[in-house]
């Protein structure tokens, strides 16, 4: 992180396609913005980048940005 912008975001995730494809995409929105922006990221956003998910997949976009912020909060508490 430079600047309050996150430079680089990458966490392993283990699960289907759509897990893995919404984690990736989860990342590659995040990478570039600030923290808020990057938090303030919804389901909505990831589902819209991907062009869609399979009918009753939309919650998996949701593991993505839990981790994400789980990852910023983690980064946070550990440089103050």
């Amino acid at each position: 992180m430079k600047d309050n912008v996150l430079e680089d975001v990458k966490f392993k995730t283990f699960g289907c396609v759509v897990a893995i494809s919404t984690s990736s995409m989860v990342t590659r929105l995040a990478k570039g913005r600030t923290i808020d922006e990057a938090l303030a990221l919804t389901n909505k956003d990831v589902i819209d980048a991907l062009g869609g998910l399979p009918e009753g997949k939309d919650r998996c976009s949701g593991f993505a940005l839990d981790a994400l912020k789980l990852a910023v909060d983690d980064y946070i508490h550990k440089n103050k």
